[in-house]
């Protein structure tokens, strides 16, 4: 790897560094330092971090520290005034400031590309990107000759879906392999806050695959998987591997993002950070964290208005202060969440998001047919997206579709198994099961979705109206007490929004059940 800023080129593999056209001689240490620095471009270093990866662990003063960065200026031509080159953040660290190019390593022979990466110093300030490397092959490799570029290039694909994630194109990320490949450095190269490598290992007639995302900013792994299959299996754990993919890009990415982000600097986030603090905060389903995912997103919008995906979230956070009844004005939620799910369509209109946002609008006016075309839109940009199986599943039971209804939700739950909208999901089950009335089946879905994390005192309330159905009376009270220690204020009118009246026989069934326990 070779770093070129102004006139000095600084190569790792050799451990020289020219200036100039003049080789310059540094000591081990200085030329370590100098590394270090630039490799991190991006931010500031502490004086801590330099003395345990410059001295691996070994006790030396500061002086040490401050004389090593003197040796390293004075060699680049520069001063503790000027700091053209490194700039000192006093009593705190440095940072490498003067603009880096890199060279890539070639694919093949030839020579290697330069790419400028001092454009882009702080990769935290822009929308999410992910690169996609080819996979190892490991063992048998000329029984699946393209497996190794195969799945890489579908996920490629199907993450270029989600319109929110900048996704680098293969042209670029197959230069590189997986195994081997520093995933740091790989994000300066190609500008990647996200990396996803895998191998594919064949063992006599089986198959192994093993997929891994790392954060290039700090080369830890945020998620990882391991499938195995039958050899003859490889097609169909193709298929699970990109919908795992897709689920894990939409939930653990911008909750990884929002982790990232100091919740007391809020003031101070740029546009894509409050986005992504707004996204972790809408799934408490909390009136506390609904109102911190509207700021959010309200300042996401400001700093950027054209941001579809903030619109999409703002639209939620409004649908969900009038379905849970969060504020008292229903319709005023009703049009607020219908005005922001419309923006962002306007300016994102294939983002699967958007179009779950619009089709659930329809849910606060009762208009169940209503969404069932923005969820087919939804699965349509994106076909393993999870929340837009979940939109249709609804719509198909609450319009009496049961069985269309159930498929939808095996395939959002298969999709998605953790996902945060889960008690809905397997909630549904239970509505399929009391129409249809098998009572114990129906029991049994709806505490699960009352058990789930998350879940809230709605579900109780529906699993205390199944073991009621069932006959089951002290099951039935203990539920009904969950439910009003979950929400003591519960009632009725908090109820009435989670059954569209579009389904009567629903619709009254929580009203009897209501009525019958004094809600």
């Amino acid at each position: 790897m070779t770093y070129h800023f102004d006139d000095f080129c600084v190569d790792t593999d050799r451990r020289e560094i020219t200036g100039g056209g003049q080789m310059l001689r540094a000591e081990p240490q200085v030329f370590d330092l100098l590394v270090l620095l630039i490799s991190n471009h991006h931010r500031f270093i502490t004086k801590d971090e330099l003395l345990e990866k410059i001295w691996r662990g070994r006790f030396v003063s500061e002086s040490a520290l401050t004389s090593r960065i003197k040796s390293l200026r004075q060699l680049l031509g520069d001063n503790g005034q000027a700091q053209k080159v490194i700039r000192t953040l006093r009593g705190k660290g440095f940072r490498f400031v003067a603009d880096v190019k890199m060279v890539a390593p070639a694919k093949g022979s030839g020579d290697g590309e330069i790419l400028d990466i001092g454009a882009e110093k702080d990769k935290g300030q822009s929308a999410p990107s992910i690169a996609v490397l080819p996979f190892d092959l490991i063992g048998d490799p000329e029984k699946v000759p393209a497996i190794g570029e195969a799945i890489p290039r579908e996920l490629i694909a199907s993450l270029s879906s989600l319109r929110w994630l900048k996704v680098i194109a293969q042209g670029s990320t197959f230069r590189f392999r997986g195994s081997g490949t520093d995933v740091r450095q790989l994000g300066d190269i190609l500008g990647a806050r996200y990396c996803l490598t895998g191998s594919v290992e064949i063992l006599a007639q089986d198959v192994v695959i093993d997929v891994e995302l790392s954060d290039t900013r700090t080369a830890h792994v945020v998620w990882a998987m391991r499938k195995q299959a039958r050899l003859d299996r490889l097609q169909e754990l193709r298929a699970e591997i990109v919908a795992h993919v897709i689920s894990v890009a939409e939930l653990e990415i911008p909750q990884h993002e929002a982790a990232r982000v100091q919740f007391s600097d809020a003031s101070n986030l740029d546009a894509w950070s409050a986005m992504h603090v707004g996204l972790q905060k809408i799934y408490q389903f909390s009136g506390q964290g609904n109102l911190i995912a509207k700021s959010m997103f309200e300042r996401a919008i400001a700093l950027e208005p054209t941001l579809g995906r903030a619109h999409a979230g703002l639209a939620f956070v409004h649908f969900q202060a009038g379905f849970m009844r969060y504020e008292d004005d229903v319709e005023k939620q009703r049009l607020a969440a219908l005005r922001a799910a419309e923006r962002a369509i306007e300016l994102q209109p294939r983002d699967p998001f958007a179009n779950f946002m619009m089709g659930r609008c329809h849910w606060l006016d009762g208009d169940t047919e209503g969404g069932k075309p923005w969820f087919e839109r939804a699965t349509q940009a994106s076909p393993n997206y999870a929340l837009g199986y979940y939109g249709a599943s609804w719509a198909n039971i609450f319009s009496g579709d049961y069985d269309t209804g159930m498929a939808n939700t095996d395939r959002a739950l298969s999709l998605s198994p953790l996902d945060p909208m889960r008690p809905g999901m397997t909630g549904g089950k239970m509505w399929v099961n009391i129409a249809r009335e098998n009572l114990p089946e129906a029991v049994k879905w709806a505490e699960i979705a009352a058990h789930s994390p998350g879940a809230h005192a709605g579900m109780a309330v529906f699993a205390a109206m199944s073991h009621w159905l069932n006959g089951d009376a002290p099951n039935s009270a203990r539920w009904l007490t969950e439910a009003k220690r979950r929400n003591p204020q519960l009632a009725y009118h908090s109820l009435e929004r989670l059954v569209p009246a579009s389904h009567a026989e629903f619709h009254g069934l929580v009203r009897r059940f209501s009525d019958r326990v004094g809600l």
